[in-house]
């Protein structure tokens, strides 16, 4: 095991704290920019690109990587924002790859909804990314014993726990194939995550 000192865990802290603020820029950022971009100057064309199930057309396709940045309206914006907003945080405090592993939870919760949701249906929010990454920090909890996850989960289940629950209830308007996909590839990922564990002295 490698010894820290206390003055290279607040230089690690440092890090993780930028981390988190570049994971604000690099997910909140496109997430708004495009809603208006939408709303102004798209005219809605852009959520037409969101993921239609097992289709091959290259607008599909294109959901699969982006459907994230796609709402239809400013409360489901703001809704993902704010949830975003808090599991940013702890993944990037905890996660040390944290750019690279967002954006494959992000294509493989796509891929997710891509093959489990209904015939003719599109999909489209950023709450399968949101979804994922949670099940990201369970798996690396469970499965990958990363204790701070563990405390995250903690965390974000006392604070989400009734909406975890009714995102994963089927119902009109909201795409459970895109909550729970990104749950199941979140759980999957994460329980093959590993952790370098360090000795503080």
């Amino acid at each position: 095991m490698k010894t820290m000192t206390w003055q290279s865990v607040m230089t690690l802290i440092g890090e993780r704290i930028k981390q988190v603020i570049g994971l604000y820029v690099a997910v909140l950022v496109p997430m708004w920019l495009m809603y208006f971009l939408n709303s102004t100057v798209l005219f809605g064309a852009w959520n037409r690109l969101g993921i239609i199930p097992r289709s091959l057309e290259i607008s599909s396709l294109i959901g699969v990587a982006a459907s994230w940045t796609m709402h239809g309206s400013f409360g489901h914006l703001l809704g993902n924002t704010l949830v975003l907003v808090q599991i940013l945080f702890l993944f990037g405090l905890f996660e040390q790859r944290a750019y690279r592993t967002v954006w494959i939870l992000i294509i493989a919760a796509g891929l997710m909804t891509w093959g489990l949701g209904s015939p003719f249906s599109i999909h489209i929010g950023a709450s399968g990314l949101a979804f994922a990454m949670l099940g990201f920090m369970i798996g690396g909890a469970v499965f990958a014993r990363r204790w701070g996850y563990l405390i995250a989960c903690i965390v974000m289940g006392t604070g989400y726990w009734l909406t975890i629950k009714q995102g994963l209830i089927p119902q009109s308007g909201i795409s459970f194939a895109g909550h729970f996909g990104g749950l199941c590839a979140g759980l999957l990922i994460g329980s093959n995550s590993k952790h370098d564990y360090k000795k503080i002295r």
